[in-house]
């Protein structure tokens, strides 16, 4: 498939998410700095606090240390995400949107694995949500159920 509007939608949300995290670990990074001495800024009390951590492992820390495993894993999903894009209509739009949300969350954090001794540079802790997440994960976790909602309403079209 080639429509112009379909790989403009898709690549400004991919590299602008892209650009979006990795400015945002920068800067959180930066202006906390990490380790001893490291600062913790409550944005929303009770609600939102910036806080930075390395995370050696994948969500919610599984598999720690597993570095070469998970950026196997990225390359894989990020080849499939290209392929289903291909395999879209021009009209998908939603489609479009949600695999470049999930191609940005992956690449931000294939990036920090690949120039961060393996590990994920997390900032933004929920005050009832145990783990620091950062902004390719808050993009995977909205494209990856966009795209599984879209499919459900496909899905249920075709069997009218």
């Amino acid at each position: 498939m080639f429509s112009a509007a379909a790989w403009l939608r898709f690549l400004l949300v991919a590299i602008g998410g892209l650009i979006a995290d990795l400015w945002s670990k920068h800067a959180a990074f930066a202006f906390l700095g990490y380790g001893p001495g490291s600062k913790i800024r409550v944005v929303i009390p009770h609600v939102l606090t910036l806080e930075t951590t390395l995370n050696n492992g994948a969500v919610f820390g599984i598999g720690q240390g597993l570095a070469v495993l998970f950026i196997l894993i990225s390359l894989v999903a990020m080849a499939f995400v290209v392929y289903v894009f291909m395999s879209s209509l021009r009209r998908q739009w939603i489609i479009h949107v949600a695999l470049g949300l999930i191609l940005a969350g992956a690449m931000g954090n294939l990036y920090d694995r690949l120039f961060n001794h393996g590990r994920v540079r997390d900032f933004i802790l929920l005050t009832h949500w145990p783990f620091d997440f950062n902004l390719a994960d808050t993009m995977l976790c909205i494209g990856v159920p966009l795209l599984i909602i879209n499919w459900l309403f496909q899905l249920r079209a075709v069997q009218k």
